[in-house]
Protein backbone atom coordinates (compact mmCIF):
# COMPACT_ATOMS: atom_id res chain seq x y z
CA UNK A 1 0.00 0.00 0.00
CA UNK A 2 0.79 3.30 -0.94
CA UNK A 3 -0.50 7.36 -1.05
CA UNK A 4 -0.29 8.88 -3.84
CA UNK A 5 2.28 12.36 -2.75
CA UNK A 6 0.13 14.81 -4.28
CA UNK A 7 -3.51 13.39 -4.13
CA UNK A 8 -3.70 11.95 -1.14
CA UNK A 9 -5.35 8.28 -2.95
CA UNK A 10 -4.58 5.52 -1.65
CA UNK A 11 -3.21 2.40 -3.62
CA UNK A 12 -3.80 -1.47 -2.54
CA UNK A 13 -1.56 -3.77 -4.05
CA UNK A 14 -3.17 -7.36 -4.98
CA UNK A 15 -1.71 -9.16 -2.04
CA UNK A 16 -3.47 -6.83 0.08
CA UNK A 17 -7.10 -6.43 -2.28
CA UNK A 18 -6.94 -10.76 -2.15
CA UNK A 19 -6.62 -10.73 1.84
CA UNK A 20 -9.53 -7.77 1.91
CA UNK A 21 -12.13 -9.80 -0.05
CA UNK A 22 -11.22 -12.86 1.43
CA UNK A 23 -11.63 -11.50 5.05
CA UNK A 24 -14.48 -10.03 3.81
CA UNK A 25 -15.79 -13.12 2.65
CA UNK A 26 -15.27 -15.19 5.47
CA UNK A 27 -16.50 -12.64 8.24
CA UNK A 28 -19.36 -11.82 6.27
CA UNK A 29 -18.92 -7.98 7.32
CA UNK A 30 -17.36 -4.89 5.71
CA UNK A 31 -14.02 -3.23 6.77
CA UNK A 32 -16.56 -0.81 9.13
CA UNK A 33 -18.24 -4.18 10.53
CA UNK A 34 -21.67 -3.14 8.85
CA UNK A 35 -22.93 -6.81 7.25
CA UNK A 36 -22.65 -7.46 3.70
CA UNK A 37 -25.14 -8.10 1.23
CA UNK A 38 -25.77 -10.42 -1.73
CA UNK A 39 -24.30 -8.30 -4.30
CA UNK A 40 -21.37 -7.39 -2.66
CA UNK A 41 -20.70 -10.64 -2.07
CA UNK A 42 -21.11 -11.19 -5.58
CA UNK A 43 -18.89 -8.53 -6.49
CA UNK A 44 -16.05 -10.00 -3.97
CA UNK A 45 -16.08 -13.60 -5.28
CA UNK A 46 -15.84 -11.87 -8.76
CA UNK A 47 -12.78 -9.42 -7.97
CA UNK A 48 -10.96 -12.64 -5.79
CA UNK A 49 -10.87 -14.49 -8.73
CA UNK A 50 -10.00 -11.54 -11.02
CA UNK A 51 -6.99 -10.86 -8.17
CA UNK A 52 -6.18 -14.23 -7.68
CA UNK A 53 -5.55 -14.64 -11.39
CA UNK A 54 -3.39 -11.69 -11.71
CA UNK A 55 -1.42 -12.95 -8.64
CA UNK A 56 -0.77 -16.61 -10.06
CA UNK A 57 0.66 -14.87 -13.11
CA UNK A 58 4.53 -16.53 -14.07
CA UNK A 59 5.82 -13.82 -16.20
CA UNK A 60 7.44 -16.00 -18.24
CA UNK A 61 6.73 -13.82 -21.03
CA UNK A 62 7.31 -9.83 -20.50
CA UNK A 63 4.28 -8.36 -19.19
CA UNK A 64 3.15 -4.23 -17.77
CA UNK A 65 2.62 -4.07 -14.36
CA UNK A 66 1.93 -0.91 -11.77
CA UNK A 67 4.13 -0.48 -8.92
CA UNK A 68 5.13 2.73 -7.08
CA UNK A 69 7.08 4.96 -8.41
CA UNK A 70 9.66 5.73 -5.20
CA UNK A 71 11.01 2.51 -5.89
CA UNK A 72 12.60 4.09 -8.62
CA UNK A 73 14.40 6.57 -6.56
CA UNK A 74 11.26 9.38 -7.57
CA UNK A 75 11.03 11.22 -4.11
CA UNK A 76 6.97 11.40 -4.25
CA UNK A 77 4.96 7.96 -4.14
CA UNK A 78 2.76 7.66 -7.32
CA UNK A 79 1.76 4.85 -9.77
CA UNK A 80 4.21 3.92 -12.79
CA UNK A 81 3.46 2.21 -15.47
CA UNK A 82 6.18 -0.57 -15.78
CA UNK A 83 7.30 -3.53 -17.89
CA UNK A 84 8.06 -7.19 -16.32
CA UNK A 85 11.59 -8.41 -17.82
CA UNK A 86 12.33 -11.83 -16.04
CA UNK A 87 11.50 -13.69 -12.85
CA UNK A 88 13.07 -15.62 -10.55
CA UNK A 89 12.73 -18.21 -8.45
CA UNK A 90 12.33 -16.20 -4.88
CA UNK A 91 9.13 -14.91 -6.53
CA UNK A 92 10.81 -11.63 -7.74
CA UNK A 93 10.08 -9.45 -10.79
CA UNK A 94 12.77 -7.55 -12.36
CA UNK A 95 10.95 -4.60 -13.77
CA UNK A 96 11.94 -1.20 -15.99
CA UNK A 97 9.91 1.79 -15.79
CA UNK A 98 7.71 2.84 -19.02
CA UNK A 99 8.62 6.29 -19.91
CA UNK A 100 7.70 8.64 -22.98
CA UNK A 101 9.84 8.08 -26.26
CA UNK A 102 12.93 10.01 -26.17
CA UNK A 103 14.11 9.15 -29.76
CA UNK A 104 12.98 8.37 -33.36
CA UNK A 105 14.60 5.44 -33.81
CA UNK A 106 12.39 2.39 -34.37
CA UNK A 107 13.78 -1.62 -33.77
CA UNK A 108 11.37 -3.46 -36.57
CA UNK A 109 8.95 -5.77 -34.96
CA UNK A 110 9.71 -8.47 -37.38
CA UNK A 111 13.47 -7.85 -37.18
CA UNK A 112 15.08 -7.17 -33.98
CA UNK A 113 18.30 -7.15 -34.69
CA UNK A 114 17.46 -3.63 -37.35
CA UNK A 115 15.96 -0.46 -36.50
CA UNK A 116 15.42 3.07 -38.89
CA UNK A 117 18.35 5.53 -38.45
CA UNK A 118 18.57 8.96 -37.80
CA UNK A 119 19.94 10.06 -41.38
CA UNK A 120 16.72 11.32 -43.61
CA UNK A 121 16.91 11.98 -46.93
CA UNK A 122 14.51 12.39 -49.73
CA UNK A 123 15.37 10.21 -53.09
CA UNK A 124 13.98 10.14 -56.60
CA UNK A 125 11.85 7.19 -57.45
CA UNK A 126 14.34 6.40 -60.15
CA UNK A 127 16.80 5.17 -57.27
CA UNK A 128 14.69 2.71 -55.37
CA UNK A 129 16.07 -1.45 -55.36
CA UNK A 130 14.26 -4.64 -54.87
CA UNK A 131 14.90 -5.41 -51.12
CA UNK A 132 16.33 -9.11 -52.62
CA UNK A 133 19.86 -7.78 -52.60
CA UNK A 134 19.82 -7.92 -48.38
CA UNK A 135 19.72 -11.25 -47.06
CA UNK A 136 16.63 -11.67 -44.34
CA UNK A 137 14.66 -8.61 -45.05
CA UNK A 138 11.41 -9.23 -42.94
CA UNK A 139 8.40 -7.10 -44.66
CA UNK A 140 7.10 -4.48 -42.07
CA UNK A 141 4.52 -5.44 -39.54
CA UNK A 142 1.04 -3.13 -39.32
CA UNK A 143 2.76 -1.67 -35.75
CA UNK A 144 5.88 -1.21 -37.80
CA UNK A 145 3.74 1.16 -40.08
CA UNK A 146 1.78 2.81 -37.53
CA UNK A 147 4.97 3.69 -35.48
CA UNK A 148 6.46 5.18 -38.56
CA UNK A 149 3.66 7.35 -39.62
CA UNK A 150 2.89 8.06 -35.43
CA UNK A 151 6.89 9.07 -34.93
CA UNK A 152 8.41 9.66 -38.27
CA UNK A 153 6.21 11.02 -40.60
CA UNK A 154 5.79 14.59 -40.58
CA UNK A 155 2.33 16.26 -41.51
CA UNK A 156 3.53 18.31 -44.19
CA UNK A 157 5.93 15.78 -46.52
CA UNK A 158 7.90 18.38 -47.69
CA UNK A 159 9.73 17.37 -50.72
Amino acid sequence: MFKHGKTGYTYYSVNEKINHYTAMLKSGKTADGKPITGAQKDYARGRLSVLQGLKSRSFVEPDLIVTDDKCFGDPISKPRLCAVIDADKKGRVYVAPVVERTTKSIILDGDYDRQIGDKRKWIDRSEIYETKYIYGVSPLTNNDRAKIKRILRKKNNGG
